[in-house]
């Protein structure tokens, strides 16, 4: 228990140590709002399989999965590559720990939403000292590329309030496929709304969450700063030999991972900013070569409940990626109120 205390104790004076890690508790507030609902009576689930090189492998068939619900067994209805538009939000960390690398960040994002095809929209969401709706839908990349330009740095980190705003606001109604781009290193340290809040929103939207990890140069840069050096080396003399800047960081990295696979998606760690281009357009290539499986979901079912989704398959691969589940008739977490 005294271990667990001082690594709790450790990881908030780290986060003193340099922007973007301060935990801030700050009251939540909720409001009655309307309900937010999806029909999912037709359950779709995107798919992405790979080969053991990292390879998208595209030569599917419906023969080469097997689909469960809640443990059950359903009937594959269809299955196919999905070609339709898909409505993206990009969700850019502006905060102080990108603010010497902004303009590459700009760049490449400005690259992602170039290399979407005709007839997909886009919108973009900044946060840092607040959460700002800086383009809503367009498919006009020169809007993108106009408005990217003018996005200023902050200090905070408002992330997982963008999350929430993202995934209830602004993909709220919108039909068809859709995703998420987040540029982040996880770390929060301004919002109203809680990290799991903040997930359940997203996993409620049925948007596929592609996430750009900043964690492999932010912890770089961590470790180089006197201060945590000198609190890490006491903590690992009072407690052992743990490192507790790796923790901090493992920990953040695993929750991403969770979060984007559970959607569907990825998640991806550039070791330099300037990897971060390579990435975006990595990105909007899987989003046009994602396959698609629907079933019938069948039985009653409570509002507001969660149904797992376990999918298998037959092929000879190294990795399935697929939507982990879905929220029956979900109520909203909150409406946030600045």
């Amino acid at each position: 228990m005294q271990k667990r205390t001082a690594t709790g104790i450790l990881l908030t004076m780290l986060a003193g140590c340099f922007p973007g890690i301060v935990a801030i508790a700050l009251a939540r507030q909720i409001q009655n709002t309307p309900t937010f609902s999806v029909s999912v009576d037709l359950v779709k689930i995107p798919i992405i399989l790979f080969d053991e090189q990292g390879g998208v492998i595209t030569d599917l068939r419906a023969d080469d999965f097997r689909i469960y619900e809640d443990g059950k067994s359903q009937k594959i209805r269809s299955f196919s590559m999905d070609t339709n538009p898909v409505s993206v939000v990009l969700l850019l960390d502006a905060s102080g720990t990108v603010e010497k690398e902004l303009k590459q960040i700009k760049e490449a994002a400005e690259g992602f939403a170039e290399a979407l095809s005709k007839g997909d929209r886009i919108s973009v969401i900044t946060f840092a000292d607040s959460v700002d709706l800086v383009l809503d839908w367009t498919e006009d990349t020169r809007q993108v590329r106009k408005v990217l330009r003018k996005v200023e740095p902050g200090l905070r980190t408002n992330l997982y309030d963008a999350m929430l705003k993202a995934s209830q606001d602004q993909l709220h109604g919108v039909d068809g496929r859709k995703a998420i781009i987040l540029l982040t290193d996880f770390l929060n340290n301004q919002s109203v709304v809680g990290y799991q809040d903040s997930v359940r929103a997203i996993v409620q939207s049925q948007a596929t969450v592609y996430i750009i990890s900043k964690t492999t140069m932010v912890r770089r840069d961590a470790a180089k700063q006197r201060r945590v050096m000198i609190l890490n080396d006491i903590y690992s003399r009072l407690f052992g030999e743990e490192n507790y800047i790796e923790e901090f960081f493992a920990k953040k990295e695993r929750e991403m991972v969770d979060l984007a696979e559970r959607t569907g998606g990825r998640c991806y760690f550039p070791s330099g900013y300037n990897e971060i281009k390579g990435v975006y357009q990595q990105v909007a290539k899987e989003l046009k070569n994602q396959y698609y499986l629907t079933y019938v979901s069948e039985g009653f079912k409570e509002a507001n409940s969660f149904h797992n989704i376990a999918v298998e398959c037959l092929k000879a691969s190294s990795r399935l990626v697929y939507r982990k589940g879905y929220f029956y008739k979900p109520e909203p977490v909150f409406r946030l109120r600045r």
